[in-house]
């Protein structure tokens, strides 16, 4: 059967206690990763040691669906600086906010103000009326109180937004904008197809 996972994580530490903010994705420490497997129905929580195990269920699955997994959650997990690329994850990676940029003909690795309200939670709010549970600043304030609860939960909720929109994509090959425009994601595997955009 097809393994196709959809991956979130979140981090330790907050972008302002490490020196080069976005680009010190090496610094920045996994405190949860959640994974969602469709072919068990199940989401796998992943805590801070259970990095390697991580990297293991990534390279094991045959697509790998997530929002802003290419440039952030893929070198947090392996520990890579300036959001350098898991090159090996390329062929199998669905990025739906890369695939949103691509389909605005912008440069995926290039940040600018024409990237920006593009966001998981208004893109989701749009598309099907469904935001996300908290904010991502605050995960890392949680994990350093130790509130693990809520910790796992928003990025569980998290998991669970991708997913829905991972199927509606899939479904009907389109996101809506905060500003009501409906914008076509034709190109499938952003990563594999573009790499000269890498």
């Amino acid at each position: 059967m097809f393994d196709h996972i959809v991956v979130d994580v979140e981090i330790q530490k907050t972008i302002e206690e490490v020196p080069n903010g976005w680009e010190d994705t090496h610094l920045l420490g996994v405190s949860v990763g959640v994974v969602y497997e469709y072919q068990t129905d199940r989401y796998r929580v992943y805590g801070p040691n259970d990095t390697q195990a991580l990297r293991e269920r990534l390279v094991a699955a045959d697509r790998i669906s997530g929002f802003n997994i290419w440039k952030f959650d893929f070198p947090v997990i392996w520990e890579l600086p300036g959001r350098e690329r898991v090159q090996q994850l390329g062929p199998k990676t669905n990025d739906l906010l890369r695939r949103i940029w691509l389909a605005l003909y912008l440069k995926p690795n290039e940040f600018s103000s024409l990237h920006k309200n593009w966001g998981l939670d208004k893109v989701c709010r749009a598309t099907f009326g469904q935001g996300k549970s908290g904010f991502g600043g605050d995960a890392p304030k949680w994990f350093q109180a130790g509130n693990w609860a809520k910790l796992v939960d928003y990025c569980i909720d998290d998991v669970r937004l991708e997913k829905r929109l991972t199927d509606f994509v899939d479904q009907y090959g389109f996101v809506i904008s905060a500003q009501g425009e409906v914008l076509r994601l034709d190109v499938e595997d952003s990563v594999s197809l573009l790499n000269n955009v890498v």
